[in-house]
């Protein structure tokens, strides 16, 4: 065959006639499949840009589902909440119904004016007297010392009458010529002080200088100088060094927060909280226990640095416990677990190829992993090792915050699955903390005033007064002092109550008004009130109106606080006509004359059934109000009952709406703050009035809340319709990519096969050529 030669033009017939046999298999391919691209070989780019635009559409259809349960599971709860405003709505009613309601049961008596009624019962809590009283101009509560005014008595010879600021004296603290500043004013001792006598003197000298001796004395203290203002309703002076004074330093602490480096503080021998890892939690528990750990603290959120003081001049720096101090980084790391080495058949181990390989055991796995270090392999990131059960452990080659994450088991990994909470995040550096001991040398304390210390409770409100001495360069000293005390009272809520010094000079607490309310003095200076520490006023009892027996009882019983509101009484035909407005019942001892014994008689007036009846009608709304939010969930998700909805709306997950009631408790009865009623409840309309306030704060807050899920519900199905319109662009364009236009593809599958038949007559033609040559030479 080899000697068998074809033409020039059999040849380029023939040529001809495979390529193009060749256009019409790939026609006919894309005129099959419909698409022009139908491998990488057709057209890479477009192949792959439309595989990945493919792949992302169907990525984004399967969240269409879990978008769709998320409308309704909105839809249910908002179900829910239409449901429990209606509910609420007729609890409203309800209670409406029972302010209008006046169906109160009576009773009549025939009085005379020695007459007594004793009730208890109904709204009455403990058995009560009702008879005519006598007009009087009643009383108003009030408390007295035992004797004359006298100023407190200083604990210890470094406490005055007056509050006072002590100066320590170190020797050669203070030298010629050193400045000090008190109250803003600034004084020169021109001598230096080699201890706290020649201070004393020296101090006195510069007051006297700077035209304020009148202001201050000193007195000597020990090795200390105090200075008190002469009005012993000032302040303690502020002083401070300016120059030429030897100062104390304190003791400090400092370092930068970092959470990962805290444990179990203790600062001072005080536990502090760790506050779950939040910078101001930290602080604010250091804070808490700053007074008892000895120290003060600055913080800098910014830097997160903080500095502990010590709070006593010269002394250590403050201990700090607990905290893991200038220790190395630490690599993250997980664990997994090999379920049989020997079994272990895998293409992608860890990102390395490791197909035709044989592990024998895990020491094999090891080996291999370890032994891909080359650039971009394993070896340059992790390393690979097994803990004391025999698991896998994988670990950073880098430390601290450049550690990232060790890798994740793959889906090729069959033999090997990670251990449940087995990933070890990376640690920083340890904490770096610098410790500075104070110095001895000079320094101030703040003395407060000897006091006289009470607690005033008046009615239901209590205040802590602070009785210091009066000031003895004032022109009105007592009044001074009353100013000083009644504002504390005011700032306390307590302005009923008024001090003043009656003609023997006593400090006497008054209330205002004759009313019946109790005044109690307490606290570590009560003795000086003597043994009468509770004083209880009277209410004015004013003449009756009325001339007669029954109308004076009407007009006692309907303006007497212990009765009004309770009962309500009128006269009926010359009868004393008594409504009990409760729903409990009222019992009644009648004596007409007032003389008790056999000639009483016991009355019993029922209560309101009308109230109870709705009372019970409320508890039962209440109890369908929690029904209805048990029942609002879908798919397993009851939003009402405080569970969390989670709709994811890309495909990477790092895009997604979390969705819960404001309350962490859902939607029910206790978290809208309304309780089961018990009839006695309704007694009162102000009581009624209080739950039909409570019943729309309520309203309002399930308004609020149905408010909130219903932007949650616009914002999913946003997402929802933006996501069908990603997929359809993602879609169109991959075909735009990779489709035939079809009427071209059977053009040219037209073209071709037109081709074909030229290309198969020319071959024809061109072999009767050569056979005609090859007859000629026969």
């Amino acid at each position: 065959m080899s000697d068998i030669s074809l033409s020039k033009a059999v040849r380029s017939n023939l040529l001809s006639l495979q390529n193009t046999a060749t256009m019409m298999a790939k026609t006919q391919e894309r005129l099959a499949s419909g698409n022009k691209v139908n491998s990488a070989l057709d057209n890479p780019s477009s192949f792959f840009t439309a595989s990945a635009l493919n792949s992302r559409a169907g990525d984004l259809n399967a969240l269409i589902d879990s978008m769709a349960n998320g409308v309704k599971t909105l839809e249910a709860a908002d179900n829910g909440l239409s449901a429990i405003t209606k509910t609420l709505e007729s609890m409203q009613s309800t209670l409406r119904q029972a302010r209008q309601d006046k169906s109160f049961q009576v009773d009549t008596y025939e009085v005379a004016a020695g007459s007594t009624l004793k009730v208890n019962g109904g709204q009455f809590g403990e058995l009560t007297e009702i008879k005519l009283q006598e007009a009087s101009g009643g009383t108003k509560a009030s408390v007295a010392f035992a004797a004359a005014y006298g100023d407190a008595t200083p604990a210890d010879a470094s406490q005055g009458v007056g509050a006072r600021t002590l100066i320590e004296h170190t020797g050669g603290g203070f030298g010629a010529n050193s400045k000090l500043r008190i109250d803003g004013k600034e004084i020169t001792l021109t001598a230096a002080s080699a201890d706290a006598t020649a201070l004393q003197t020296n101090i006195n000298a510069a007051l006297t200088a700077a035209g304020i001796d009148s202001k201050y004395t000193t007195t000597l203290v020990g090795s200390k100088v105090a200075i008190e203002a002469v009005d012993k309703t000032a302040d303690s002076p502020k002083i401070e060094f300016v120059s030429g004074v030897t100062a104390a330093t304190y003791g400090e602490t400092s370092f930068v927060y970092d959470a990962n480096n805290i444990g179990e503080v203790r600062v001072g021998g005080e536990n502090i909280s760790t506050g779950g890892g939040n910078f101001d939690s930290f602080v604010a528990s250091l804070q808490e226990k700053a007074e008892a750990g000895g120290y003060t603290v600055n913080a800098d959120s910014a830097t997160k640095r903080i500095s502990l003081v010590s709070t006593t001049p010269g002394g250590a720096a403050p201990t700090i416990e607990g905290i893991r101090e200038n220790g190395p980084a630490t690599a993250a790391s997980r664990t997994f677990s090999v379920a049989d080495a020997t079994a272990l058949n895998t293409n992608n181990l860890f990102g390395e190829d490791a197909s035709g390989e044989t592990f024998a055991n895990i020491d094999d796995v090891i080996s291999f992993l370890n032994g891909q270090n080359a650039a971009g392999e394993f070896g340059e990131t992790y390393k690979a090792d097994k803990d004391s059960d025999g698991n896998l452990v994988i670990s950073t080659l880098a430390t601290g915050a450049s550690a990232g994450t060790p890798p994740a088991a793959t889906a090729g990994m069959t033999e090997i699955t990670a251990l449940a909470k087995s990933g070890t995040d990376a640690i920083a550096n340890g904490i770096d903390v610098t410790r500075t001991a104070g110095t001895a040398g000079s320094y101030t304390t703040e003395v407060e005033a000897a006091s006289h210390k009470v607690t005033l409770t008046y009615g239901n409100k209590s205040a802590d007064i602070n009785i210091v001495g009066r000031d003895a360069t004032s022109a009105t000293p007592e009044a001074d002092q009353l100013k000083l005390i009644n504002d504390q009272l005011k700032a306390a809520g307590l302005s009923d109550i008024e001090a003043s010094f009656d003609a023997d000079d006593k400090l006497v607490f008054t209330a205002k008004t004759e009313e019946a309310k109790t005044l109690a003095v307490s606290g570590e200076s009560n003795s000086l009130f003597g043994t009468k520490t509770v004083s209880t006023g009277t209410p004015a009892v004013s003449a009756y109106k009325a001339t007669n027996a029954v109308d004076q009882f009407v007009e006692e019983i309907n303006r007497n606080s212990a009765t009004n509101g309770y009962l309500r009484a009128s006269n009926d035909n010359g009868k004393l006509r008594i409504e009990n407005l409760s729903t409990q019942a009222l019992n009644v001892e009648f004596d007409k004359d007032g003389a008790g014994g056999a000639a009483a008689t016991n009355h019993t007036i029922g209560g309101n059934a009308v109230r109870e009846g709705l009372a019970k009608q409320f508890n039962e709304l209440k109890d369908q109000l929690n029904k209805l939010a048990d029942d609002a969930s879908f798919n397993g998700i009851n939003l009402l009952r405080g569970d969390q909805l989670t709709i994811t709306f890309n495909e990477t997950g790092n895009s997604f709406m979390q969705i819960k009631s404001g309350d962490d408790r859902g939607v029910n009865s206790q978290s809208l703050n309304i309780n089961d009623l018990s009839a006695i409840e309704l007694d009162s309309d102000g009581n009624i009035d209080a739950l039909l306030g409570d019943i729309k704060t309520a309203l309002n807050s399930v308004r609020s809340q149905a408010s909130a899920f219903g932007s949650n519900l616009s914002i999913v199905q946003n997402r929802q319709d933006f996501t069908k319109n990603m997929i359809n662009t993602l879609q169109t364009g991959a075909a735009n990519l990779t489709l035939a236009d079809m009427n071209e593809e059977a053009a040219n599958l037209l073209a071709l096969q037109t081709r074909q038949s030229l290309s198969s007559s020319a071959l024809s033609m061109a072999s009767q050529a050569d056979q005609s040559v090859l007859q000629l030479l026969r």
